[in-house]
């Protein structure tokens, strides 16, 4: 049983480097001085990071069903190497798009899918926990490396910390995913709980194909969506966005921080809320968080505060971290484990769409206005109105 919890270990260190990927807007004041791009610009870098994120997931669920989950990982180290090398060697927007987004996005989603999806088979009795603490690890290592990377990033410049990331990534993820492997036939693992107090029952086991079929994924996935566009708007423009409220540098970085805790406290506290009281009560509490975060996102750009900029910050980490782990108890829970891998990277490509709802569209109306402000009241309303889509979807 002690076995389990030494892979937990390594899948969570996994995700702590790999989680770098969300502490994306500290990179965007420094190559913007450096080569005058404008916010449109290096927002689409974001963007395209999140869907080679997406894409690399599903080419891991695809190759977990005839590789192993540490090549997987293994594989992922030399493509975040090559990224963050050639990001280091950037002199045009298409050099950053290609290095950054397409080389670190690909490696991510590869060795996301395949870490969760090795890991949480360790764990049947206990689903939306491990999914939470794993993904937590995911969202803190926006504040762990992200800090280092920000004050690399002051004392040598964007081009040395890229090198030393490029390092740092590769040589974690190679022995991190040594030890990363499924549960053995001699492995002895507690019984999948069938049903949590005040939860739905499991559905039946359902191929990708057939899930793609069902008016419960393209309802779930709508949502998430909107709810994932949401939490980037943040997460890609936090640095920038708080020093347009009259944030310091070093202020702003505090604040990515914040957001970067609260993003992973969030995804444990949403773990056990639906191992504890099902589905329906997780979306209300994401749905809630989220639209109270952006209430106080608007009113901290209304009145210039720093305080309530803050506060909604911390308050989006909570409601952003709340879906990875809901998408991924939602994808066992209502289509079984068997075809997991594929069925949860297809469902996590919600953040394609996502990504261009938030951060993308977040930049474009920052560029042509001069603030965040007619973003956040537009998010904050289709946050609220997301919520309608889960109330159409019934138990499997």
């Amino acid at each position: 049983m002690n076995k389990r919890y030494g892979i937990l270990l390594s899948g969570s260190l996994i995700y702590l480097s790999i989680g770098l990927i969300y502490a994306w807007s500290i990179f965007v004041k420094p190559l913007e001085a450096e080569f005058g791009w404008n916010r449109t610009e290096t927002s689409l870098t974001f963007t395209i990071s999140m869907t080679f994120f997406c894409i690399g997931g599903v080419i891991s669920g695809m190759l977990l069903k005839k590789l192993s989950g540490r090549f997987i990982i293994m594989l992922s180290a030399l493509l975040l190497a090559a990224g963050f090398l050639l990001s280091s060697r950037v002199e045009t927007l298409a050099g950053i798009y290609i290095s950054y987004g397409v080389f670190c996005g690909l490696g991510v989603g590869l060795a996301y899918n395949a870490n969760i999806s090795t890991v949480i088979r360790w764990f049947p009795d206990k689903v939306g926990l491990i999914s939470g603490v794993l993904l937590m690890c995911f969202g803190g290592g926006g504040l762990i490396l992200g800090s280092v990377a920000s004050s690399l990033i002051i004392s040598m410049g964007f081009r040395m910390t890229f090198v030393i990331l490029a390092f740092t990534f590769a040589v974690i993820l190679i022995i991190g995913g040594f030890f990363i492997r499924p549960p053995g036939e001699k492995d002895v693992l507690p019984p999948r709980k069938v049903k949590a107090k005040g939860s739905e029952d499991y559905g039946l086991e359902i191929s990708t194909g057939e899930m793609l079929k069902r008016k419960s994924f393209w309802l779930y996935f709508t949502w998430s969506s909107v709810l994932t566009g949401a939490g980037l708007a943040v997460i890609g423009h936090a640095s920038v966005g708080a020093q347009d409220v009259g944030a310091t540098v070093a202020q702003a970085a505090l604040i990515v921080g914040v957001i970067s805790i609260f993003n992973g406290i969030g995804r444990v506290v949403v773990g056990l809320i639906f191992d504890r009281f099902g589905r329906k009560i997780s979306v209300i509490w994401s749905n809630g968080t989220m639209v109270i975060a952006f209430l106080l996102l608007t009113l901290s750009m209304i009145n210039t505060s720093i305080p309530l900029f803050l506060a909604g910050g911390l308050v989006m980490g909570l409601a952003y971290g709340s879906i990875p782990p809901t998408n991924a108890a939602y994808v066992n829970l209502f289509y079984g484990s068997k075809n997991y891998a594929l069925n949860f990277s297809v469902m996590n490509t919600a953040i394609i769409p996502g990504s261009i709802l938030g951060p993308l569209v977040a930049g474009a109306i920052k560029t042509a206005t001069g603030s965040y402000q007619p973003a956040f009241m537009l998010i904050l309303v289709l946050a609220a109105v997301a919520y309608l889509l889960q109330l159409a979807i019934k138990r499997p």
